[in-house]
């Protein structure tokens, strides 16, 4: 961002300097459920929400993760180690935020299948336009409906729905190939800028804000660094500035 001198004003009449949004996200991160609802809530209360330009970011918690599940969730974490009193509290607890977005988080009926596909498929959609819509649809395929994102019916399904060319689509399910370096870098680069944990937001590639931060710190964050972009021009009152003599005309007449 470039400073402005002391004696320089913005230019009131140039377009607004856009504010750039990189969310690295997991379809399998409840968390990033709740922060992408969040996010969304926070955006569609911004007065400057059409010059936010937002792209989710691909991230793998679970890379090993088999391309088809044969179990549900809750006995994969157990598998891994996860103690199942800590995911019963935060699972009462993903649920009530769930809700107050119209969410509904079915953990139970999770198959926790790889995600890379998934991957791929939300970079072929942010190109096409549709990346949130396809986001979301992925969310509900995984945490809401109990299906297998490791399934390419599932996944076609949901993100044609969503709004995603069903051609594109199938490119992307017939090529393992296909979006795959971009699901690789963005990973690399989230290695790069220190991410160990998603969600992770990323404010006009400076500030980062980890986790599923509540709506009122996100908000701010986001105009603050909006407003640094974008600062309000100064006005010089209509009045204008008085010398120590008063040599000037006013409503009440000249002193003269």
């Amino acid at each position: 961002m470039t400073a402005l001198s002391p004696s320089a004003a913005p230019d009131a009449s140039a377009a607004p300097v856009r504010l750039r949004l990189d969310v690295w996200l997991d379809v399998a991160c409840p968390w990033c459920v709740v922060g992408e609802l969040r996010l969304a809530r926070v955006l569609r209360s911004l007065p400057f929400a059409d010059q936010v330009d937002l792209r989710f970011r691909s991230y793998q918690l679970q890379p090993d993760a088999p391309e088809r599940s044969q179990v549900k969730q809750p006995e994969y974490l157990a598998g891994r180690g996860m103690d199942m009193a800590r995911f019963r509290a935060a699972q009462q607890q993903l649920v009530a935020m769930g809700a107050e977005h119209g969410f509904h988080f079915d953990q139970d009926s999770a198959v926790p299948s790889n995600t890379r596909t998934a991957h791929r498929l939300i970079q072929a959609a942010g190109e096409a336009g549709v990346q949130r819509e396809v986001v979301e649809a992925l969310f509900a395929v995984y945490f809401a409906d109990g299906r297998d994102v490791g399934d390419p019916e599932v996944l076609r399904t949901a993100v044609t729905a969503a709004g995603l060319p069903a051609d594109v689509a199938d490119r992307v399910l017939a090529d393992p190939t296909a979006y795959r370096d971009a699901v690789a870098d963005d990973i690399s680069h989230a290695a790069q800028i220190g991410v160990s944990g998603v969600p992770f937001t990323v404010i006009d590639g400076r500030y980062g804000i980890s986790g599923a931060q509540s709506e009122d710190m996100m908000r701010d964050a986001i105009s603050t660094v909006y407003a640094e972009l974008n600062p309000a021009p100064r006005v010089v009152p209509i009045g204008g500035v008085q010398t120590a003599d008063d040599t000037a005309c006013g409503p009440d007449g000249c002193s003269i």
